[in-house]
């Protein structure tokens, strides 16, 4: 097996830190903080996870679920399910992407294209340059508390499944 950044644990590699930073950054931009996180992880020979599933409860009664794998291609689209319809984002959907509103009789209410040219990395290098310009060294739009956050849901998941990192105590 080649040695790259998603199998190999010296190397920070895995299914978490690579992959499921994105579908837990959109459970966080929708919902916010999980009141309570659940997750499952399987693992390669070397140590790196290779599938990570989390379950996160929500004060309001939220629950949202995220899969990420190293090993295996999924549809890798991200669904917002409610009460009155769905919201299904196409692929890539952490870039912009096009999502379609369907009611619950599967009923195509409104379909938006927000595909723009590249993958949509000239929009954070506009705001860093934004916020240099300015003499800022935060954004309003996810300001460092919220990064920081994450990464805490990230290590709470991390330790729920037993992944660490050479070098960690």
């Amino acid at each position: 097996m080649e040695i790259n950044s998603l199998n190999a644990l010296e190397l920070g590699g895995g299914a978490l830190l690579d992959l499921g930073i994105y579908p837990i950054s959109f459970a966080w931009d929708i919902l916010g903080k999980p009141q309570s996180i659940k997750a499952t992880a399987t693992f390669r020979a070397t140590g790196a996870d290779v599938q990570v599933a989390t379950l996160f409860h929500y004060e309001s009664g939220a629950i949202a679920t995220t899969l990420s794998s190293s090993d295996s291609v999924g549809p890798n689209r991200a669904s917002v399910v409610g009460t009155k319809g769905r919201i299904e984002i196409n692929r890539v959907w952490y870039s912009p992407t096009t999502f379609r509103v369907y009611d619950n009789e599967d009923n195509v209410l409104e379909t938006f294209d927000g595909s723009v040219a590249a993958r949509g990395m000239q929009f954070q290098a506009e705001e860093a340059e934004r916020l240099i310009t300015s003499g800022l060294i935060a954004g309003e739009i996810m300001p460092p508390s919220q990064s920081v956050d994450i990464m805490a849901t990230l290590d709470e998941v991390r330790s729920q499944i037993g992944l660490r990192y050479p070098g960690e105590r």
